[in-house]
C-alpha cells in the first residue's frame, strides 16, 4: 500500500505573496591578522619573488565602508581577492564575525563582489543575471521586488534594461547591472575592485551618487579598492593608504590629509598637493634654502636635515613675509580657489587664495605661513616627527 504520508511535505509551502523579501543577510565584522602574500614572477634574471600584500591587519566594524587607496600595483586588488576567499593567504588569518573564512562553507559567505569589467556573462540577459543567486534558492519570486527597490533608491531604470544582453548595455549600465546583481545575494560583505574606473567622468560621478545611495540603503560591511582619493572621499567612511603591499595609514580623510604619518601619505594624499621644503634645524628653528626662521620642537639637535611640508592652503598672501614671484594661475571655480604656482629663489611653491583675489603671472607678493598648518618629516624614513 501507498504511504500517502511519506509523500506529503512536512511544512506547508510558503507562498511567493507571503515569503519575506530579505535584503541582506545582516552586518559583518571583518578582521584580518598579519595577513601576507607572496607571488613568483618571472624577469630577465629568472623568478622573483613579488610581496603583494605584507603582513597587514586591521579590523573593521559592522557596516562601515573602508576604500582602500594606493598606487597602481600596491596590492589593492590582491588583498581584496584575499577578502574574498579567491585567493589564500601565505600566513595569518581573515575572519568574519570572528569565524576563520576557511571555516564558512562557501554558499555561505555572503560575499556580493562587483570587478572592474562587470564580469557579466555574455549570453545572459539582465533578468537571469541579476535573478540567478535567487532561482537557485527558488526565490525567483523576489526579482521584481529586487529590482524595483534598487531603482527607486538610485533613480536608474533598471527595469528597463531586464531584457538585454551585456553586449547591448553600456560600460555605466554594465556595472550598474554588476552592483544589482551583488545586492540580490542577500550580501554579508560587499567588495568592489575599481568598478568605474573605465567609465567617463559625468558617468562615474553619477554612479558614485548611486552607489552612496545604495550603501545607505542597504548597510553592508564593505570594501572599495581604488587610486582614486574623489572617489574614496565620496563613498568610505576610513581610507586606509596603501604602498608595495602595506597599508601606511588608516584614517578618514581628514585625518589622513591633516595627520599623515609619512611622506608618502602625505604626498599622495591631497589635492594640489603639499608643498616640500628640505632644510637644516638651527637653535630650535627649521631654515631652508629660500626662507626660514620655523619654530620646531625642541628636542632635535642643530645641524639636523628636515623637510618641512605644508598644503597650498597653508601659505598665505601677506604684507610681510618672504618674497615669491607668481609664474602661473590656475582657476579652481568649484572651490571658489585660485591655485598659485610660484617661485621663492631655487624654491618653487603652490598656494590657494578666493576666487577674487587680484593677481597675475609676473606679479611679486610677500608670502606668510600658517604655522599651525606645518608637518616636519624625516628625510631618511620619511616619518612624521613633528
Amino acid at each position: 500500500m501507498r504511504n500517502t504520508t511519506a509523500d506529503k511535505p512536512l511544512t506547508a509551502p510558503i507562498s511567493p505573496q507571503t515569503r519575506p523579501i530579505r535584503y541582506y543577510h545582516g552586518m559583518t565584522i571583518l578582521t584580518l591578522r598579519h595577513v601576507s602574500k607572496q607571488f613568483a614572477q618571472s624577469s630577465a634574471g629568472g623568478l622573483i619573488t613579488v610581496h603583494a600584500v605584507r603582513d597587514i591587519s586591521f579590523k573593521l566594524t559592522s557596516g562601515t565602508v573602508l576604500a582602500l587607496l594606493g598606487p597602481s600595483g600596491c596590492g589593492k586588488s590582491t588583498l581584496l581577492r584575499l577578502i574574498a576567499g579567491l585567493v589564500k593567504p601565505d600566513s595569518g588569518e581573515i575572519l568574519y564575525d570572528n569565524i576563520p573564512l576557511n571555516d564558512i562553507p562557501l554558499p555561505e559567505r555572503g560575499i556580493g563582489m562587483v570587478f572592474q569589467e562587470g564580469a557579466l556573462f555574455p549570453h545572459w540577459e539582465t533578468r537571469r543575471t541579476v535573478g540567478f543567486f535567487l532561482w537557485l534558492r527558488h526565490r525567483e519570486h523576489e526579482v521584481p521586488e529586487r529590482v524595483a527597490h534598487i531603482a527607486r533608491i538610485t533613480g536608474f531604470g533598471l527595469e528597463l534594461l531586464l531584457d538585454r544582453l551585456p553586449r547591448e548595455l553600456s560600460g555605466g549600465e554594465r556595472q550598474r547591472v554588476a552592483i544589482a546583481r551583488a545586492l540580490a545575494r542577500d550580501p554579508r560583505i560587499f567588495l568592489f575592485d575599481e568598478p568605474f574606473s573605465n567609465l567617463d567622468a559625468k558617468l562615474r560621478a553619477q554612479a558614485r551618487l548611486e552607489l552612496k545611495r545604495l550603501l545607505h540603503a542597504f548597510p553592508v560591511t564593505s570594501v572599495y579598492v581604488t587610486h582614486d582619493q574623489v572617489e574614496a572621499v565620496a563613498l568610505a567612511d576610513r581610507i586606509a593608504v596603501m604602498r608595495a603591499g602595506a597599508i601606511e595609514q588608516i584614517d578618514d580623510y581628514q585625518g589622513l590629509y591633516d595627520n599623515p604619518i609619512n611622506l608618502f601619505v602625505a604626498t599622495f594624499i591631497g589635492v594640489p598637493t603639499i608643498n616640500l621644503f628640505r632644510g637644516t634645524i638651527w637653535d630650535h628653528r627649521w631654515y631652508g634654502q629660500a626662507f626660514g626662521g620655523v619654530p620646531i620642537r625642541s628636542d632635535l639637535p642643530d645641524g639636523t636635515e628636515v623637510i618641512l611640508g605644508v598644503r597650498p592652503e597653508g601659505i598665505q598672501l601677506a604684507d610681510e613675509g618672504f618674497a615669491a614671484r607668481i609664474e602661473t594661475i590656475v582657476p579652481h571655480f568649484a572651490e571658489r580657489q585660485l591655485q598659485l604656482e610660484a617661485t621663492t629663489g631655487c624654491e618653487a611653491l603652490r598656494l590657494l587664495v578666493p576666487l577674487g583675489t587680484s593677481v597675475a603671472p609676473g606679479d611679486r607678493v610677500s608670502c606668510a605661513f600658517n604655522l599651525d598648518a606645518l608637518l616636519f618629516f624625516d628625510p631618511v624614513t620619511g616619518k612624521r616627527i613633528g
